[in-house]
């Protein structure tokens, strides 16, 4: 909103304020020589009005501001008496939000507010975004909320945090990797809207908060244009033709949808032998958007090649890691539990009948974990392989010796082979009692329908497993049963 009637910003800004339960609010930008300009603001945080009050300024208060920005949220002030929150403004109940690196909003009222005090962050960065581009002049290069501050010191600082940021994916999955790229190149280049993607592999498109809509030309609005209700796959399709062809962009990234500037870069390709291919769209949309500046569009090519190094490493340790866990297969060890693998387990069979053949009798206990889908449903898939990993070690523990074998067959199946075993209903109770003393971190219980059989001279371990099997979904029916009457009697 870049009306340069005074009074119409006056009343938008205070409109805004008032929402969010505030009176006063400042627009500082970072200077080129360090610290914060007090550039802008409404009420007592005017510039006129601070330069009037009669007290010293505290430069010591900045330090609220570059708390705001190195933590890319919300600062907030409450005091039984004003005290200074930035340049020379004081409040009782503030809050100093980073709308960029380079641009912070103080909100802020002279005595307690509840309201300002129960506002969200996000009702505050969105409040914050707004009053920005409805305080800034035009005539003092303008505002955007989308990189149209343009100073080669600012943005080359940007640019290294930037660099800092992309270092972060290093230790993250591919599409974590791809998400973190993706969000790092909108903040950077000040853009509405980006997207990665890999060829064969993980894309991700990401936007900038909606901070509302005021109405044609109102700040964070699009008024419904195109670009505003594509989807995600609308704008990846759009982008990878773009990028295949060389071609201009096409629907929904054109100027008529709402696309003021875009930038499609390479990820990786030709210059990048051997790394992973794909590429990199950033638009700048809205009523105030601005051209990206040949210094901005330099800083996203050295940008999105070091995203193209970062993506390189990343899935190079996934294919690493991917080798060492076909390896331990290999090798016969399930990768999730640490215990044998079924390829081990079939191989111990086969040794075992030797043992029986020889005259040795064996025990085979089949395992089965129980309400292992029920804690995926509720508490999430690494819940599940916590509680299959503590399965393991507990199996694990109840092993008498080296000749005893535990090893992962199924899901939420494992088997055990125990030579030389008379008692089989002890081995059962002894595995049975292993595994459900056991806790996963998280502290959930584990409960085991469990089934053994013993290959005797004459017999083989193939008809154990088989009876094994049948004494486990038994012992399932028999423990379900015995649920469920308890669970009616509870219920009477």
């Amino acid at each position: 909103m870049h009306t340069t009637d005074p009074a119409d910003r006056a009343s938008a800004a205070g409109e805004l304020l008032a929402a969010v339960g505030a009176t006063d609010a400042l627009l500082l930008r970072a200077a080129p020589t360090g610290g914060w300009r007090h550039v802008a603001g409404h009420g007592a945080g005017a510039p006129s009005a601070v330069q009037r009050a009669e007290r010293r300024a505290d430069r010591s208060a900045d330090h609220l501001a570059d708390r705001a920005v190195r933590g890319g949220g919300v600062v907030r002030v409450l005091s039984g008496s004003p005290v200074t929150v930035a340049a020379d403004y004081r409040a009782a109940t503030a809050a100093v939000v980073a709308c960029e690196d380079d641009v912070v909003v103080v909100i802020g009222s002279p005595t307690r507010s509840e309201r300002l005090l129960a506002a969200s962050d996000d009702e505050l960065r969105a409040a914050a975004r707004r009053l920005a581009a409805v305080l800034d002049v035009p005539a003092s290069g303008g505002l955007t909320g989308t990189g149209s501050l343009e100073g080669p010191v600012v943005d080359e600082l940007r640019a290294l945090h930037a660099v800092q940021e992309l270092t972060g994916a290093l230790r993250r999955s591919p599409a974590e990797a791809v998400e973190r790229v993706a969000r790092v190149l909108q903040e950077a280049l000040g853009c509405q809207l980006a997207a990665v993607w890999l060829d064969g592999g993980p894309a991700t498109v990401v936007r900038a908060v909606q901070t509302g809509r005021t109405g044609k030309g109102g700040p964070g609005s699009l008024d419904g244009v195109a670009l505003d209700r594509a989807t995600d796959t609308d704008v990846l399709v759009a982008a990878r033709a773009a990028a295949a062809a060389s071609a201009t962009l096409g629907a929904p990234l054109r100027p008529e949808d709402g696309a003021v500037a875009a930038l499609v870069l390479p990820l990786g390709g030709a210059e990048a032998a051997g790394g992973p291919t794909g590429g990199v769209l950033a638009v700048r949309s809205g009523p105030e958007a601005q051209p990206f500046s040949p210094l901005r569009r330099r800083i996203a090519t050295q940008l999105v090649h070091t995203a193209g190094t970062v993506m390189a490493v990343v899935l190079a340790r996934q294919k690493v890691e991917q080798q060492l866990s076909d390896t331990r297969l290999q090798l016969g060890r399930d990768a999730l539990t640490d215990v044998g693998s079924r390829h081990r387990w079939d191989s111990e069979l086969a040794a075992a009948q030797g043992l029986v053949n020889a005259g040795v009798p064996v025990a085979v206990a089949l395992l089965d974990l129980d309400d292992l889908k029920l804690v995926n449903d509720e508490h999430g898939h690494a819940a599940g392989d916590e509680l299959l990993r503590t399965c393991g070690a507990a199996l694990r523990g109840c092993l008498r010796d080296s000749s005893d074998v535990v090893a992962r067959v199924g899901g939420d199946e494992f088997a055990v082979l125990v030579p030389r075993v008379g008692d089989v209903d002890a081995l059962v109770a002894r595995l049975r009692a292993g595994v459900e003393a056991a806790r996963t971190a998280d502290g959930l219980p584990l409960r085991v329908s469990v089934g053994a059989a013993r290959a005797e001279p004459g017999r083989t371990v193939a008809e154990a497993v088989a009876a094994a099997d049948a004494a486990m979904y038994e012992d399932k029916r028999r423990r379900r049963a015995e649920r469920a009457r308890t669970s009616g009697r509870t219920g009477r």
